[in-house]
């Protein structure tokens, strides 16, 4: 069935560049935003209304095939939020802005977003709800795990790996055949030549394991660079 109106879920900085990308790209009617802060009601974001939470998403699914693109940049609020469209029947739309490149060898599913000047190179695949933001550099063959995210103006080099829920930050480079783990970041500028485990902070040159997330805050990996909402 044919999607007959979109939404952005999420109506702070990063939604915004989301929306912009529904915009640029014209192939659904953005009606505006829905986001769960009480005080962003009725707000006006890119001159289009933000129309309620949650709540009235799932009211206004009841009556019309709706899109929504998920506009959160926290990777596990992302996938909370992918789940719930889900279960409300909603498609989570995968996005790509007009000038990222994408070969067509690589593989884009459900809910990833792909930003402005992106590059996806042949064999890449970005898992459901994963973000490529604005400028990155995915090389042939790289894997990006599910709701992970590659900053802008970062590089994965051939064949190299991001696991689920983790994200490389602003300018941080991988170098080919690397992998890191799930729930893991990858600090600002950081160079990564070795693989990195799973839920930690690596950061510098080379990077070096900083910290452990430990199980109870390891839903928190925001601390050094990823980009909130």
């Amino acid at each position: 069935m044919k999607i007959s109106t979109a939404f952005v879920y999420g109506a702070s900085g990063h939604g915004k560049v989301v929306a912009d990308i529904l915009l640029s790209a014209g192939k659904h009617q953005l009606a505006g935003f829905i986001d769960d802060n009480p005080a962003m009601k009725g707000a006006t974001v890119l001159g289009l209304p933000v129309l309620g939470d949650g709540a009235w998403l799932e009211r206004e699914s009841r009556s019309s095939r709706i899109g929504v693109a998920l506009g959160v940049g926290d990777n596990y609020l992302r996938q909370m939020l992918f789940s719930r469209c889900l279960n409300w029947n909603i498609e989570p739309l995968t996005l790509v802005h007009p000038t990222a490149a994408i070969s067509q060898f690589a593989t884009l599913e459900l809910g990833a977003v792909v930003m402005a000047h992106a590059t996806i190179n042949p064999g890449a695949r970005i898992a459901r709800g994963a973000i490529v933001n604005t400028g990155a550099v995915i090389e042939h063959d790289v894997q990006v795990g599910e709701f992970a995210h590659v900053a802008p103006n970062a590089a994965m080099g051939g064949a190299s790996s991001l696991g689920c829920f983790s994200m490389v930050a602003m300018g941080a480079v991988l170098i080919q055949c690397i992998k890191v783990g799930n729930g893991t970041t990858i600090g600002a500028g950081a160079v990564v030549v070795r693989n990195i485990p799973d839920g930690c902070v690596a950061f510098g040159v080379p990077a070096r394991v900083v910290r452990n997330y430990s199980e109870n805050n390891s839903a928190n990996v925001n601390d050094e660079a990823p980009i909130r909402r």
